[in-house]
């Protein structure tokens, strides 16, 4: 499923802010909830067929999407699993120019987007398998 990321807003029918039963309504199929961390605020919503979690705040809305396969989030007109990480990292950069690389990937701040490499520095022609789309002030 093609999933456009708009960023700071939402990816595909998801928009950041919806509550659970607003997002479980667009999304359809099989869900299951669950707890990520022992420190999380609220349960996330698994859509694994579709490859979509779902993380809530203390409200109970959508705070952050994350995406992995059978999913295709796409960005500008690229799609942005299975891209080599230095790939999209270059590419990112000249859209948003204080990106945050680490040991497993990348946050662009001004986009509301991370990318997910398991071992993204050590290893930076290996595939995005994982992105994150995010509300403003997620990772402060």
């Amino acid at each position: 499923m093609d999933l456009l990321i708009r960023p700071y807003e939402g990816i595909g029918p998801v928009t950041l802010g919806m509550d659970r039963a607003e997002v479980r309504s667009v999304l359809g199929g099989a869900v299951r909830s669950f707890k990520k961390s022992p420190d999380s605020k609220a349960p996330t919503d698994a859509f694994d067929e579709q490859g979509l979690h779902v993380y809530y705040d203390d409200a109970g809305r959508a705070e952050a999407i994350e995406v992995a396969s059978p999913a295709t989030p796409i960005l500008e007109g690229r799609a942005l699993i299975g891209r080599p990480f230095e790939e999209l990292r270059h590419w990112l950069e000249q859209m948003d120019p204080e990106i945050q690389v680490d040991d497993a990937g990348l946050t662009a701040p001004s986009l509301g987007i991370g990318l997910y490499a398991p071992a993204a520095t050590a290893s930076p022609s290996d595939p995005i398998e994982g992105v994150i789309v995010f509300k403003r002030g997620y990772y402060d």
